[in-house]
């Protein structure tokens, strides 16, 4: 990889537990030839939906508002499917089995996320042993502390979380998955002072701004990448504020980001959280790109960026 004219980059995030987004994503070792793949932040998914098997031998579940029965073996694992693809989780119970407690649901949600991600981490293994490409996984602000800790590393993929880490002889990349306080009250959140403190810890041992990527799930504030509905959090769930009968909308990102990039001025800022924000813009000479997010859907947006000494050489949004 160091003998090459440039390192290609490839970068996605916001996946949220789908599998069918995973699989894409891994494909782009082979599709793109990227020497760097980088999965941003939350990676996990949101619910878990349990798959009743009745005393008749077939299988139900209630998902997306709709019940869906299944009858076969075949059936049965195109339901699993369906439900992986979009980014959530099932859970097999009985039909003499009574409605699990928070705590069991909490227990089986912890034990669904761990479990995926070392499947995916051993999938990506099987995929990447025979390349030198490297794969980078992170948490977001919507992942658990005690999963993103957990990422299993491997020759072939490896958890940057909260440091700076050498992607290529020349450049560096700096993560961060926390965000700013949102409406949900998401696991890895925090003020802006908190946010501004975490990441100069991190950019403490930056040797060459020129030559950094910085991999912040959070976009910059107001950087038009960013902007999203604003909540009212005072109802759960929030709910959309309307003015003159259209959600309101303003920049959600970061003030603490936009700061850290005016300040060091890295080579590029792969950031997301905000799925809607897909595109690119600039603050100073550092490119910014958040890809979006499409997961349930099953589509994987994406973004190519091939790097030089000191240079962002090209980029490309990709969707598939």
């Amino acid at each position: 990889m160091t003998s090459k004219r440039f390192t290609r980059i490839f970068y996605a995030t916001d996946v949220h537990g789908s599998e069918r987004c995973f699989r894409k994503f891994l494909s782009a070792v082979k599709v793109y030839k990227a020497d760097v793949l980088v999965l941003g932040g939350d990676i996990t998914g949101k619910f878990v939906i349990p798959i009743r098997e009745l005393s008749n031998g077939t299988y139900r579940a209630t998902y997306l508002g709709k019940d869906h029965v299944a009858s076969t073996t075949e059936e049965l694992n195109r339901l699993k499917e369906l439900i992986a693809d979009s980014g959530y989780y099932y859970n097999m119970v009985s039909d003499s089995q009574g409605d699990l407690s928070k705590e069991e649901v909490d227990k089986v949600f912890l034990k669904a996320m761990k479990e995926t991600l070392a499947r995916w981490v051993d999938y990506a293994e099987k995929i990447l042993h025979d390349t030198d490409t490297v794969c980078y996984v992170t948490g977001g602000n919507d992942d658990f502390q005690e999963v993103v800790d957990g990422i299993p590393e491997t020759a072939h993929v490896k958890n940057p979380d909260n440091k700076i880490i050498k992607i290529d002889s020349l450049h560096e990349m700096a993560s961060l998955g926390w965000s700013n306080v949102t409406p949900w009250k998401c696991p890895r959140e925090c003020s802006e002072e908190e946010l501004n403190s975490n990441i100069e810890k991190i950019l403490a041992s930056m040797t060459d701004p020129n030559n950094c990527v910085f991999n912040f799930h959070c976009p910059p504030i107001d950087c038009g990448l960013d902007t999203a509905v604003k909540l009212d959090d005072s109802v759960y769930p929030p709910k959309p504020i309307m003015t003159a009968g259209e959600p309101l909308r303003f920049g959600a990102g970061s003030t603490a980001v936009r700061s850290a990039i005016e300040r060091h001025q890295p080579l590029v800022d792969l950031c997301g959280h905000i799925h809607e924000g897909r595109g690119v813009c600039k603050i100073k000479k550092t490119l910014i790109i958040n890809p979006g997010s499409e997961y349930t859907e099953g589509i994987l947006n994406g973004a190519l960026v091939n790097l030089s000494d000191k240079k962002v050489l090209s980029w490309q949004l990709t969707s598939a």
